[in-house]
């Protein structure tokens, strides 16, 4: 196992990789992985909020939309706000 300092947040108004934590990970694609996954939970606790979207605005912009065409503007939407970076710790 490897230490990583993994960093993540939200860009724009939010300030990019303000938080940050040490883990342990096997090599970096698994700490890329977990400072994702980091990113997510923090979009998470502000969708719907502040430009944030979710999966029931979209739907209701779009009522043509199947679940599957929300769920990938959806990530998409997601995607472009997460910020999140490794670096190993010697």
């Amino acid at each position: 196992m490897k230490k990583f300092e993994i960093r993540y947040g939200l860009g724009g108004g939010f300030g990019g990789c303000g938080d940050w934590e040490e883990s342990n990970a096997k090599n970096e694609e698994d700490a890329y992985a977990h400072a994702h996954e980091m990113a997510i939970e923090e979009y998470e606790m502000y969708e719907g909020m502040h430009g944030l979207e979710d999966t029931c605005t979209i739907a209701e912009e779009n009522p043509d939309w199947d679940e599957d065409e929300v769920w990938d503007e959806y990530v998409e939407c997601r995607e472009s706000w997460l910020n999140y970076e490794i670096k190993e710790i010697e």
